[in-house]
């Protein structure tokens, strides 16, 4: 049965601990210990043996690492998102339009987590240029043809992403701030994209002050130069449904709510 390493902690391990622990394990490493520290999202590793999550474990308790050995199946499922490009602040709900136009109160105090950032995304861009061209053959003498050039290019970018969790991860919404009409909510030009979506997170979050931020949202309501940046769109999903997961298990100890986990 698969098994996944979890943080149990919002500090994910560095570079050098995950270096000494993977000694423990030959099919791991240096290289994989720094790709991981880079890219940690909550979710440190998946497809693990009950015996390798174990020695991995022991590791990094060793290191002062503090993990949750988890079955892949007991972890949530997130819900399929919702895409919308137009919502409305109001003072008893959150309306959220579909994209037939019609609007779908959400009650404040059901917004449970916030997650946002950059998610990197890869694309190819193709240019074609013409161009006539005077040939010469002995047998047919002068001729003009067309040449037709195709060039590929590679593109490398991010895109920034916010998705809004109901309570109990029934619906989830997701914004990417490309195609999203933030007029709507409030109106400044003189902001660029990533302000615009950091104001947003920080007016929701002061309308939802029980809801958890994720890395990517708390950075981008402390200002644009804090925007984080995860490797994928599967890596940020990696961490809200490790939030969910911390969340839900918080919720289920005494004493205990998702805001206690101090993932905000």
């Amino acid at each position: 049965m698969n098994h996944c390493l979890l943080q149990a902690g919002p500090a994910a391990p560095t570079a050098d601990q995950l270096k000494r622990a993977f000694r423990s394990l030959r099919s791991l490493t240096d290289a994989d210990a720094v790709k991981l520290a880079n890219e940690a999202c909550g979710i440190l590793m998946k497809n693990l043996s009950p015996d390798d999550a174990g020695v991995l474990q022991r590791a990094l308790q060793a290191e002062g690492v503090r993990t949750e050995v988890v079955e892949a199946s007991q972890l949530p499922t997130l819900p399929e998102a919702k895409f919308v490009r137009r919502i409305e602040f109001q003072a008893p709900a959150l309306m959220i339009y579909d994209q037939l136009g019609r609007a779908a109160p959400v009650p404040w105090d059901q917004l449970a987590l916030l997650a946002a950032g950059g998610v990197r995304h890869f694309g190819m861009s193709t240019t074609r240029k013409e161009q006539t061209v005077n040939t010469f053959d002995p047998i047919r003498g002068f001729r003009t043809k067309v040449i037709t050039e195709v060039r590929h290019k590679i593109e490398d970018n991010a895109r920034l992403v916010l998705d809004i969790f109901l309570t109990g991860g029934s619906m989830r919404f997701q914004i990417e701030a490309e195609t999203f009409s933030f007029k709507y909510c409030f109106d400044r030009p003189d902001l660029n994209l990533a302000q615009k979506l950091g104001l947003l997170i920080q007016m929701l979050a002061e309308n939802a002050p029980q809801a958890v931020l994720n890395r990517g949202a708390a950075a981008m309501r402390a200002g644009p130069s804090g925007a984080m940046t995860y490797a994928s769109k599967a890596a940020l999903f990696d961490e809200s449904t490790w939030l969910w997961w911390t969340m839900t298990r918080a919720s289920r100890e005494p004493g205990q709510t998702g805001r206690g986990s101090g993932m905000s």
